[in-house]
């Protein structure tokens, strides 16, 4: 279901990346699927990255998970809040959130961020680098909104939270079950709990530094790269200075550095790669079977998306969790409609894919069976 009230193409316009927007009832008589207790069980266990951020007095002390029963029950009345990230990596009906967003693209998406705060609790006045939307899911919470920030802002003296110095308050909201608060990045926020239970879902975007691109670009081509291939000298001659690099050699340099990004096949199959890939600690863990037992499964079972599945495909590749699928041309149309799937796949469009990959995604752990005994986290 489409955000309610929201003519996407105008808030694509006008909003995305340019100014914070209020977006009142977008999920009008939203219940929230999870509660503190949900909440709470989730930061106790090994895989699941959690943290306990509490307010005392001018001090902010963080923690990270896992927690136990003892942690929470000594935890202050007022003034804490428990985060846990990639929630949609766990709990089904949290991931069936983003369909409400993908007017953006899927590939663009990092997680669903959940937090619980008692009466008063925050995180502290912060920016992020990348666009969210925040959903607010039970109690309320006042946001403050500020300036623009970027790395040069001062930051507290913190060894673990980066909390803004100074914060130039210049509007103020109060959300409530249902209301979704968009914050372009670089935006200066400061969220509050008004009362307790109050739960918040943080709809979280993918934006790599340009760092992290030249970073995960220069490892994805070590991996194509041939060893044999070296440094080879520029024509010499034997009155040149020892020691003094030629000119020339910057462009030699450019052209050894540069060589693959002519290539758009090769260009998209990396981006397509890093933009969906997941902690692999968070991918199901199928009972392994045979092709034949898969098929046998097929014919039976429903077959789902993991919750939470990163999706992404060009005109060569589907690219799941990190990996890549390479299909043929005939298939584009239906890996498109694939790759409008939320949940259980129709069958259909089971029939029209090719069992092998479907076979590799179940290997992978990216879809399982709903036959509530051959997979589990």
């Amino acid at each position: 279901m489409p955000l309610q009230g929201v003519d996407t193409q105008h808030f694509l316009d006008t909003c995305w990346q340019r100014k914070t927007t209020v977006l009142r009832a977008a999920l009008a008589d939203f219940v929230c699927p999870i509660d503190g207790d949900d909440l709470a069980g989730l930061a106790c266990e090994e895989d699941v990255d959690s943290r306990l951020i509490v307010q005392e007095g001018q001090e902010w002390l963080l923690r990270h998970g896992p927690f136990g029963d003892a942690d929470f029950g000594e935890l202050p009345a007022d003034k804490w809040t428990l985060l846990v990230q990639s929630v949609d990596q766990w709990i089904p009906e949290i991931a069936s959130l983003l369909a409400d967003f993908r007017f953006i693209p899927r590939w663009r998406i990092d997680d669903i961020m959940v937090s619980y705060a008692s009466h008063g609790g925050s995180v502290g006045p912060h920016f992020d680098q990348y666009d969210v939307f925040l959903i607010q899911g039970s109690g309320q919470r006042r946001w403050k909104l500020g300036q623009h920030c970027d790395d040069s802002s001062p930051v507290m003296n913190h060894p673990d939270l980066r909390l803004l110095r100074d914060f130039d308050e210049q509007e103020e909201v109060v959300l409530s079950p249902g209301d979704i608060l968009y914050i372009p990045p670089g935006v200066a926020h400061w969220g509050i709990a008004e009362g307790d239970d109050c739960i918040t879902l943080s709809v979280g975007f993918r934006a790599p530094s340009e760092a992290e691109l030249l970073n995960s670009w220069s490892a994805d081509r070590e991996t194509v790269l041939d060893d044999s291939e070296r440094f080879r000298d520029l024509p010499l001659r034997a009155d040149a200075h020892s020691a003094r690099l030629p000119t020339e050699l910057a462009g030699q340099l450019r052209e050894i550095l540069t060589r693959g990004l002519e290539d758009d096949q090769a260009l998209l199959g990396w981006f397509g790669k890093m933009m969906t890939e997941v902690n692999p600690a968070q991918l199901f863990s199928n009972d392994p079977l045979t092709a034949a037992e898969f098929s046998e499964h097929l014919n039976t079972f429903p077959l789902s998306l993991r919750p939470g599945c990163r999706l992404a495909f060009d005109d060569h590749q589907l690219f799941i969790d990190g990996l890549a699928y390479p299909y043929p041309a005939d298939y584009r149309d239906v890996i498109s409609q694939f790759c409008l799937c939320e949940g259980e796949i129709p069958g259909g469009l089971l029939a029209a894919l090719p069992t092998q990959l479907l076979h590799n995604l179940y290997q992978a752990g990216s879809v399982y069976f709903d036959d509530d005994s051959n997979s589990e986290y």
